[in-house]
């Protein structure tokens, strides 16, 4: 069945009906290409079935030189060849003859396809039938493509003029897409993409109704199988694009409006175009070959400069043609860059680096290659460095041209002061935004800057804003505040990769975590809106760090690993710390240690050892060894990392627990001193923040007496929830459990050891040591001791009896050579068998026990 075809086919129908009742009918057929007017004939076939014979034809502009080919098919099943008759023109007699032998069967249906491409003599012998077939039991069906603003050739518009009845075909509405396709919630992307020509819509039926080869196929078919002019005229129109009208497209391919006119009009009829808009550019272009593309991009970009047509526009057809075709070309090229560079980084480079290969003057080309690094940068910090060329050794660069170049050298690793005190020198104060953004970078890469009075300028707002890594040292979050929120909101409209990473972390780490998050999350829509893909991996690394520190180590993980892919390691340079180190962290604290040992083999830049993301890569090389149990390599790291940190005065690793590291490191080692040393040193700075203190907190638990730790313990697990750090979280109740556990507490062990495990089970962390897992497992209740048994072991005796003396677990266990898990597990069994719940139950049940006990050892006697 015919899709929307209902009210056609019924009148074919009719038309049939009125044939074999002897009335003649001639029926016209019309619409664009493709559209199912041969798919109507074959229908019309269907109908007929025995009811009458049908013969078929289908015109061709290849055989319009063949006399009498339409009328030779027609007879194709007689065996009669009329051919010879064209030899001379066809006279009243020789149209009688073929005539005849057209119409010897009864009744007929007549049925030619294109017949506006049918050779003259065929229409001839056609429109004679046609004056004769009134009476007669003859059906003549005719199809044409409309082309309403061509004039038809004479003896084709005599032939289709007034018909018994009339059929234009027009795309399918959406309904008749949905189902025709059989989806109806598809059928809106699938009109679109077809304009309900149904011959598109079955090639995208078989591509899946995805664009795929065979719907690639049948667009071409579509545009070379009709007309000779339609593929041209489609070529242009894709070339144009949104300016595409029916006068450019003229004048591009150098014919007149009124010849191009019906062509886009029989592309429109067939639902290739839309406003003069092709559906599917992209499969014109990509048929296009190379040299015709270059030829009409230059020539579009042409005829748009000479219309006044925007820079961008134009110089869009120039990179696409990838040549300049005159000097006129660089003002807009320049022009294009300079409004692109914020919205389309990727334009401008190849507006600038086309312009830069057309330009022989020196003062021009030191302008196009400080765009051009500007430009680039936004992109891919690799393909900055390979555009620096000389502006790297100049020392008469502006600021304009300057930052970019001290930016790309702070990504290298070095500290820029020759080259900012030379710019100072030659171009004077720096704009105070840009001096402010770059101390900021140059702070939060490599630490406080050599020579900062080279970027100190006059306005007094700027100088607080560029003063944002010292307010973020210093703790003093109100500081932090104002500086970051000026920094964040100058740059709307405008993505600054590493000022606005910075910022962003320094609201974090100063507790603004709220506006951390937005901020984190415009930057990073602007950024994708942008294409500014720079300034999206570097904030996608900072939502990993955050992520991190909230022990979301699933999201911490997709978001580093997404940060790299974003820019190759190699164009990171000395940042790829950031998310190379997050990535150990998280790896380390999943027990995934084959994956962190793996990417800690990685190769990452020498330079960054002097930077501030070289210690945080450093202290995650002693978090993987602490997680490995390598204290000793643990140790090396943590004090290379306490020893950078006491030379200088970097700011962002004020936010890693390095004190706390490298104490928890002492305590393994035994040197319990030194440990309470450092804490107590972390504890007595006002630096680090909340997250740090906790972490502080729960190391001096750890180097406390039991009776001690519980209130330090909660105090650390009360910060932490205001943090909001699931895996810091989870390791201090485990602690505190612990705690509890070495104090007899076991009712309160239990219920903080649940709390730790569901903890870790929501960051997916190995947080709890498996001598604590076990308390968590459900044990059947012992039995009950055979007639005459000690209730309990000797060595659960031995361990009852100290602890009931009040002696701590860990002095049991030096008492008699076990561990502190061992005394614990003793004691787990002696409190269950006694039926007690604290310690000071334990002499009083003790002592019934062994009285118990003596009974029974006198009575076996017996």
């Amino acid at each position: 069945m015919l899709t929307e075809r209902t009210s056609e086919l019924a009148r074919l129908s009719e038309s049939l009906a009125d044939c074999e009742r002897g009335r003649g009918r001639v029926v016209v057929i019309g619409g664009g290409m493709a559209t199912g007017k041969t798919a109507l004939l074959d229908a019309l076939g269907d109908l007929a079935g025995e009811r009458a014979t049908v013969l078929r034809a289908v015109g061709s502009r290849a055989e319009r030189d063949l006399p009498l080919g339409v009328i030779t098919q027609l007879l194709a099943d007689t065996g009669q060849d009329v051919r010879e008759r064209a030899a001379s023109p066809l006279d009243a007699r020789a149209l009688e003859e073929i005539g005849a032998l057209l119409t010897r069967s009864d009744p007929l249906v007549l049925a030619v396809d294109d017949v506006h491409l049918a050779d003259p003599e065929s229409q001839q012998v056609l429109l004679y039938l046609r004056r004769r077939i009134a009476s007669s039991r003859v059906l003549l069906v005719l199809t044409e493509r409309e082309r309403p603003n061509l004039t038809r050739e004479s003896l084709h518009a005599e032939l289709v003029r007034q018909p018994d009845h009339r059929i234009d075909l027009v795309p399918l509405s959406e309904s008749g897409v949905a189902e025709l396709i059989g989806d109806a919630d598809r059928a809106a992307s699938a009109l679109a993409l077809t304009g309900g020509n149904p011959f598109l819509l079955r090639a995208l039926v078989e591509d899946g109704l995805a664009v795929g080869p065979r719907f690639r196929r049948a667009v071409l078919d579509c545009l070379t199988r009709w007309d000779p002019d339609f593929l041209p005229v489609a070529e242009a129109v894709a070339i144009l694009g949104e300016e595409s009208s029916r006068e450019l497209v003229a004048e591009l391919l150098e014919r007149s409006a009124r010849a191009v006119g019906p062509v886009l009009d029989a592309l429109d009829a067939a639902g290739l175009l839309r406003e003069h808009r092709l559906r599917n550019p992209d499969v014109v272009l990509e048929s296009l070959g190379a040299a015709a593309a270059v030829r009409l991009h230059a020539r579009a970009a042409e005829l748009l400069h000479r219309r006044g047509a925007p820079a961008v526009e134009v110089a869009r057809h120039l990179t696409a043609a990838g040549e300049v075709p005159g000097r006129w070309a660089l003002r807009p090229l320049r022009y294009a860059a300079e409004q692109s560079l914020v919205d389309d980084a990727e334009l401008a480079v190849g507006c600038l680096q086309l312009a830069l290969t057309a330009t022989e003057d020196e003062g021009e080309r030191v302008e196009l290659r400080g765009a051009l690094v500007r430009a680039a940068w936004r992109i891919n910090p690799s393909l900055a460095v390979r555009h620096l060329g000389p502006l790297a050794d100049r020392r008469d660069l502006s600021w304009r041209d300057a930052v970019p170049v001290a930016r790309l050298r702070l990504w290298q690793g070095e500290q820029p002061c020759d080259l900012l005190r030379a710019t100072r020198a030659h171009a004077g104060e720096p704009h105070p935004r840009a001096a402010a953004e770059l101390r900021i970078a140059a702070e939060w890469i490599h630490g406080a800057l050599p020579e900062p009075a080279a970027l100190e300028v006059g306005e007094i707002r700027w100088q607080h804003t560029a003063h944002l890594m010292g307010a973020w040292t210093r703790d003093a979050p109100g500081e932090v505040l104002r500086a970051a929120e000026h920094v964040l909101q100058s740059c709307a409209g405008d993505v600054l990769p590493e000022a606005a990473a910075a910022a962003v972390l320094a609201l974090d780490h100063a507790g603004h975590t709220e506006r951390a998050q937005h901020w984190c999350e415009t930057v990073a829509a602007q950024s994708r809106r942008q294409g500014a893909t720079t300034a999206r991996a570097l904030i996608t690394a900072v939502r990993a760090d955050m992520s991190w520190r909230r022990g979301d180590l699933i999201a911490a993980e997709t978001q580093a690993q997404e940060a790299l892919r974003l820019l190759h390691s190699q164009s990171w340079g000395v940042l790829v710390g950031l998310p190379h180190s997050t990535l150990i962290l998280v790896n380390s604290a999943l027990g995934r240690h084959d994956v962190a040992a793996e990417l800690l083999a990685r190769p990452v830049p020498e330079e960054m050892a002097g930077t501030t993301f070289g210690v945080r890569h450093l202290h995650a090389t002693g978090r993987h060894a602490l997680a490995t149990g390598r204290t000793l390599a643990a140790l090396d790291a943590f004090e290379r990392v306490a020893a950078r940190m006491r030379r200088g005065d970097p700011a962002v690793p004020t936010a890693i627990p390095w004190r706390s590291d490298l104490a928890q490191t002492y305590l393994l080692l035994g040197r319990r001193r030194e440990a309470r040393d450092l804490v107590a040193e972390q504890l007595g700075h006002d630096t680090g923040g909340v997250r740090i203190r906790a972490i502080a907190l729960r190391v001096l638990a750890a180097c406390s007496e039991p009776r001690q730790r519980v209130a330090v313990l909660r105090e650390a697990i009360g910060l932490l929830e205001r943090v909001d750090d699931r895996l810091e979280l989870a390791r201090a109740l485990a602690d505190l459990s612990q705690a509890h556990s070495e104090l007899g507490q076991l009712s309160n062990a239990r219920l903080v050891l649940r709390k730790a495990d569901q903890m870790a089970k929501s960051c997916q962390a190995e947080v709890l040591p498996h001598r604590l897992r076990d308390h968590l497992d459900p044990r059947p209740e012992p039995a009950p001791p055979r007639a005459g048994a000690p209730l309990l072991s000797e060595a659960e005796r031995k361990v009852a009896e100290l602890a009931a003396r009040g002696q701590t677990n860990r002095e049991i266990g030096r008492r008699l050579y076990i561990t502190v898990s061992t005394v614990e597990q003793h004691l787990t069994r002696v409190y269950r068998k006694l039926n007690v719940r604290k310690r000071t139950e334990l002499p009083a049940e003790l002592s019934r026990v062994n009285d118990n006990d003596d009974d029974g050892r006198v009575l076996q006697s017996r």
